[in-house]
């Protein structure tokens, strides 16, 4: 890699291009996936494209000259060269190009990421001997762009930019007249692919799901209404919300259908934070539809998804609304945790502990000060539970502990939940998740004592994620649970172990043969999406005692 920079350009003395006509040698070229390929005789390994016709093939490297340092930096140019017929044509140098794309002709195209910090990009495009056609300097990240075959046309999408006129934007460039056409904003979401139809001067973008959505080259859509009626059909919740804004909050009949037919699709078929919006949604469709008792069922199933949804406020003016005035005084007022514990069916309890400077708490005066669990844990400690503070740590310790008759040194510090997932480089750590909890099935003392051993090896008393979690923790929750509710436990994580490896309660206590999960909520917090579903997922269905333990400063 070294000498094929030094070859080209020696010292880094800034942007430049080299044309070159064709020379007699031909380059042995070896191409490998994800867009790398290597060129021995120039010593190069880097990224490539090559044109549609197969004509020409562009190569670059986001590196230094002397190949020492790649990526974020502030100096050292990086390079790239235009090969026809596996012979070098042209060649140049860029601050930091990245997703080179050449056309028929032999133009071409890069995104240059540029030197240094903040948002900001240079959209390049050459003609088929070097000649630099465009320089578009923009005050914002690039994401992604497109070449149509012919090397007439190209556009770029650029990433969020808080205050840049740029922000945000797909820009449409003519390259044999050099300019700028349109821009506009992308309703459709991040590109993962782009069609020009030159002919008839009509872009394609290809969206999510291999969607085509049509512009003309004046950045006007081509069948709008028919595009939002697919968006709106499919639950998207940013194009209803769109839609719903153009409307002033009160559709007519046919489109106030289709958006609750497409917001209830995503409620049962969508993930946690989709669904919380789509019940806001719901619920603001039926309050602008003057259907008060069905708005606050949506705004209090949102709120049980997730508590920060937003619509807490109104979701109590409606419930007030609702509630006859000769009722109303004898209506219990509840604070936020009650509330927040009350809509999740689980426990709500007062605790008062002492605060001290910089966020210290404890029970007693006798105490050390200590984190706001940790006091939390004492007071539970005192009326005889047994237990850590260290939210999933131990569960999901006793779970890999519980998953192996023996676990491999390999996967000591490899994750439990991508082990579940299968989320892993080499066939060996992939494991067939039905096995895995058929041996949490078998688990035994003796099992855990072992696997222990490895996980712990490096941090000797503790996992080295977990550093709260102790070898007796894991021994007597497992006595505690027995191998039937941690199966359980099990396979209910293994539907979703990248979601249900967050949100596990600060607490986990067992006494007798009770045990009990505790969320700790000291003044000022909230409850968070992630466990909420955690709660919702695992620990009620599977009638665990769950209880929110709001701490009160004395």
């Amino acid at each position: 890699m070294k000498s094929f920079l030094k070859r080209m350009f020696g010292t880094d003395a800034g942007s430049k291009t080299k044309k070159q006509p064709a020379t007699s040698r031909i380059l042995e070229i070896q191409e490998f996936g994800h867009g790398l390929i290597s060129i021995d005789a120039l010593d190069f390994i880097g990224r490539y494209s090559k044109s549609p016709n197969g004509q020409y093939r562009l190569i670059w490297s986001d590196r230094n000259p002397e190949g020492t340092r790649g990526g974020h930096r502030y100096e050292g140019h990086g390079s790239w060269a235009l090969l026809s017929q596996d012979q070098i044509i042209a060649e140049g140098r860029l601050e930091r190009p990245n997703d080179g794309q050449v056309a028929d002709n032999g133009a071409f195209i890069f995104n240059d990421w540029m030197f240094g910090d903040g948002l900001k990009g240079r959209f390049h495009a050459f003609s088929v001997d070097g000649t630099q056609l465009i320089a578009k300097e923009l005050a914002a990240n690039l994401s992604s762009n497109g070449l149509s075959k012919d090397g007439r046309y190209a556009i770029c999408q650029t990433a969020n930019a808080p205050g840049s006129d740029d922000s945000c934007r797909y820009i449409l460039f003519d390259l044999e007249e050099a300019r700028e056409m349109a821009r506009w904003e992308p309703e459709t979401g991040w590109a993962s692919g782009y069609e020009f139809d030159s002919v008839n001067r009509r872009l394609f973008i290809i969206c999510e799901g291999d969607e085509r959505v049509g512009y003309n080259f004046d950045g006007q859509m081509v069948d709008r209404d028919g595009w939002q009626e697919r968006k709106i059909a499919d639950g998207n919740i940013n194009i209803i919300r769109m839609a719903l804004e153009g409307v002033e909050s009160k559709p007519d009949r046919d489109l106030r259908s289709a958006m609750i037919d497409g917001l209830n699709r995503t409620i049962e078929q969508g993930e946690g934070w989709h669904q919380a919006r789509a019940l806001r949604l719901l619920g603001e469709i039926h309050e602008a539809s003057d259907k008060p008792a069905e708005a606050l069922k949506a705004f209090d199933k949102a709120l049980t998804i997730d508590p920060q949804v937003g619509v807490s406020r109104r979701a109590e003016k409606l419930r007030k609304s609702l509630t006859p005035k000769s009722k109303q005084g004898n209506v219990k007022k509840m604070g936020k945790f009650e509330r927040q514990a009350h809509r999740l069916g689980i426990e709500h309890e007062v605790v008062n502990l002492e605060t001290g400077e910089k966020n210290n708490w404890r029970l007693q005066a006798s105490d050390a000060w200590s984190s706001v669990e940790e006091a939390a844990l004492a007071h539970y400690e005192q009326a005889g539970w047994t237990g850590t503070a260290t939210e999933g740590g131990l569960m999901l310790t006793l779970l890999k502990a519980a998953s192996f008759t023996k676990l491999d040194s390999r996967n000591a510090h490899t994750f439990i939940e991508a082990l579940y997932a299968q989320n892993v480089s080499f066939d060996e750590d992939r494991f067939d998740t039905n096995q895995l909890i058929e041996t949490v099935a078998r688990a035994t003392q003796g099992q855990l004592e072992r696997n222990w051993k490895v996980i712990s090896a490096t941090a000797e008393v503790s996992p080295a994620f977990y550093p709260a979690v102790r070898l007796n923790h894991v021994i007597e929750l497992f006595e505690h649970l027995g191998s039937d509710r941690l199966t359980q436990i099990a396979q209910l994580f293994a539907k979703a172990p990248y979601d249900l490896r967050a949100g596990w309660p600060d607490l986990t206590l067992w006494k007798g043969g009770d045990i009990r999960f505790v969320e700790v909520k000291a003044p000022g917090d909230s409850m968070h999406a992630s466990q909420s579903r955690l709660i919702s997922t695992i620990l009620l269905p599977l009638e665990f005692r769950v209880t929110l333990t709001e701490i009160r400063a004395t």
